[in-house]
């Protein structure tokens, strides 16, 4: 289940960054306006600012991490070192030194910031910690973030994006959750119910997930057909607002209709 979960996570990564190219991210635009700030000059842009590489950065810092973890002394002096180390680069960068070689150090720094998902998640995956995997489900969604949009021309990308996504999180609070259960309940017959259960509804909630999603993004096309010939060939229409909109419009629509369903379930539960 974690070997899984880390994976997916890497997977959702990577197909963020499909979708919304590095280039066009507005985390990666502030943050080259900062460091441009401290040290005049165009930094990232000479810069390899691959995810590819990023994603494996993250995973070999993960899992070096999630290692030294295993032994407290070996981890507090690996945290000390490391902690030195950087603030010396950083002073050699502001100094001027150019003994030193800081360009490749500043290569793995972006590096290690584009992998930082990948680094949070596994630590959080591989020790149970749920506060580091939702820092690293809200940086997959918010680090690749752009301006440029999303048309229907990537709506495989965004559906590998949602399953891989959703898959993470839900195997990654999933083995938070039962590992801990397992302790109380001993692996009995009752245990194995409750992981049946939790495979089914994992099952359930992918593709419901994955479905509402593609018709989400198809509904759009379907609107069209139903609005004015003046709207659907209006240029806010057609554009990534317009299909923003249709989106939005829904998961509007399948909201009320999920809130009439179950209250008129609960209302038949009453009854009976």
């Amino acid at each position: 289940m974690q070997g899984i979960a880390t994976f997916s996570l890497m997977f959702s990564l990577g197909l963020a960054y499909v979708i919304n190219p590095i280039d066009d991210s507005l985390f990666f635009k502030a943050l080259d306006g900062i460091i441009s700030g401290i040290y005049g000059k165009e930094v990232l842009d000479e810069l390899n600012n691959s995810a590819v590489a990023g994603m494996l950065v993250g995973l070999f810092a993960g899992t070096l991490f999630v290692f030294l973890s295993m032994n407290k002394k070996v981890y507090n002096y690996s945290i000390l070192f490391l902690f030195t180390f950087s603030s010396l680069v950083f002073l050699a960068d502001i100094m001027n030194y150019d003994s030193f070689p800081y360009q490749v150090t500043q290569q793995l720094f972006l590096w290690f910031w584009i992998g930082l998902p990948i680094f949070v998640g596994i630590i959080g995956i591989w020790q149970d910690y749920i506060g580091n995997q939702i820092v690293a489900a809200f940086l997959v969604l918010v680090m690749p973030l752009g301006l440029s949009g999303n048309t229907n021309e990537q709506i495989y990308p965004i559906l590998g994006f949602v399953f891989s996504f959703m898959l993470y999180i839900e195997l990654s609070y999933g083995h938070t959750r039962y590992s801990r259960l397992a302790r109380v309940m001993h692996y009995s017959r009752e245990y194995e119910t409750v992981l049946q259960w939790f495979l089914v509804t994992l099952v359930i909630t992918l593709a419901l997930t994955t479905g509402l999603t593609s018709i989400a993004f198809l509904f759009h096309d379907f609107l069209s057909g139903l609005l004015p010939y003046s709207f659907r060939n209006s240029i806010e229409f057609n554009t990534i607002y317009g299909q923003a909109l249709s989106v939005m419009v829904f998961f509007m629509i399948w909201a009320v209709v999920q809130t009439l369903f179950s209250r008129g379930y609960l209302a038949r539960q009453v009854e009976d």
